[in-house]
């Protein structure tokens, strides 16, 4: 329940409403705090100004951002549509937490709440001569701000949810979670180890689902609370069910103690999420190749973008592996995410939906030559198998001699590279 409301609580800034209602809180406090401020200015100004002058423009500004808003929303819903279809649903995520969308609607309807509560007060009589003159100068503020964000959310709008967008947004993700693992390898807990025979299974108490999140120092508070040793054996992105061991306890009051505060400690939902999961982001980019490789679409030069988006990834989480932090928990042994897995994640999909296609076999087998000749250690078992792979479904789909020929060589390349 704790880790649920700290999930909730950390996703709360990606969420549109949420910032809204920040931005309208603050323009209704600040149309109601002229009046507030007038009697606090020492001196009174020459400047008089009749109700209905500042009236005239508040009215304008809220007439023009309902109609901004009413624009935003219908875009912004087209681009998410758009992303679904021509991409892959997972991207929506990403596009829903965009900061420069949030900001932008929020800060026309913030700009609409100010307009309508200061025309309110305006009609009501609230505002004496000194609070109409606060009033005027920040609505001037308000529209150099409306008109700056208007100029952001213009030039966004041309690249919205447009594919490199898109791409673009799954790498950052990715990159991200792959960083982290690689600083923090077995989620920065002691390397997995053979569990104990006696060790007791943890199991999960609810229905099936996906895990999103654990929270690391729950299960090692909770460990030395009760003197155990906690052996993961899942990790974000598994599929668990009630039958499925979530981890094992072995030591101290193993077992006697109530599992329950280990099985809070990790979070299971519906769907993935790019936080923990560095695999998810793998796969995200692969769905999008995928749907470009399909024979509707029939587009190898996304595929190929795709690809260089993903070395890029595995670029970074190799400098982040060379480099990697100190385990913070002693009391609690991670899961490792082999290599091969990830390798499969990515380079698996994009081989066999583009295995008649030579540029993107080709393409596979230049990122995976990269890989092994720029970080042998890490890299060339796995690249070997995903290029050994990649090659026979290419044989089986693609007929032309000279191109065999071609990504045998460049195949051979790879293996070599990596013995």
């Amino acid at each position: 329940m704790i880790l649920e409301i700290k999930k909730y609580i950390s996703r709360l800034p990606e969420k549109i409403w949420f910032r809204a209602m920040l931005f309208s809180v603050a323009a209704i406090v600040a149309a109601t705090a002229a009046e507030w401020i007038g009697p606090l200015i020492p001196y009174k100004s020459d400047m008089e100004l009749a109700s209905g002058s500042v009236g005239d423009i508040l009215t304008i500004l809220a007439s023009s951002m309902l109609a901004v808003i009413a624009f935003s929303v219908s875009i912004m819903v087209s681009a998410y549509g758009s992303a679904t279809s021509t991409a892959t649903p997972r991207t929506i995520a990403l596009m829903l937490a965009d900061d420069r969308s949030q900001n932008a609607l929020s800060t026309f309807l913030g700009t609409f709440l100010f307009s309508i509560v200061g025309i309110i007060g305006l009609s009501a009589g609230y505002y004496d001569d000194r609070g109409r003159i606060i009033l005027f100068f920040a609505t001037i503020t308000v529209i150099v701000l409306i008109t700056g964000t208007l100029i952001n959310w213009i030039q966004q709008l041309s690249t919205f949810g447009r594919m490199n967008d898109l791409i673009e947004r799954v790498e950052r993700a990715t990159s991200k979670a792959l960083r982290w693992h690689g600083e923090h390898p077995f989620l920065n807990a002691q390397p997995p180890v053979e569990v104990p025979a006696e060790a007791v299974a943890v199991r999960s108490d609810i229905a099936s689902g996906l895990v999103t999140s654990i929270d690391m120092e729950q299960l090692e508070e909770t460990a030395e609370k009760h003197g155990v040793t906690v052996y993961l054996s899942i990790h974000p992105g598994k599929l668990v069910y009630p039958a499925r061991p979530l981890l094992y306890l072995s030591g101290g009051e193993a077992k006697s103690l109530d599992p329950q505060a280990f099985r809070d400690a990790i979070l299971v939902e519906h769907d993935r999420s790019f936080d923990q999961d560095p695999r998810f982001g793998l796969v995200v980019l692969s769905e999008i190749a995928s749907r470009a490789l399909s024979p509707a679409v029939n587009d190898p030069g996304t595929a190929i973008s795709v690809l260089n988006s993903g070395l890029r990834c595995f670029e970074i989480l190799a400098e982040a592996s060379a480099d990697p932090e100190d385990a913070k928990y002693s009391r609690v042994h991670g899961p490792e995410i082999e290599m091969r897995d990830l390798f499969a994640d990515f380079f698996t999909k994009i081989a066999r939906d583009g295995a008649g296609m030579v540029e993107v076999q080709q393409r596979i087998q230049l990122c995976l030559l990269a890989l092994a000749r720029s970080w042998p250690e890490i890299f060339s078992k796995a690249a070997s198998e995903a290029s050994r792979d990649a090659l026979a479904r290419a044989l089986d789909a693609i007929v032309h001699k000279p191109d065999v020929k071609d990504l045998k060589a460049r195949s051979q390349d790879v293996v070599e590279t990596c013995q």
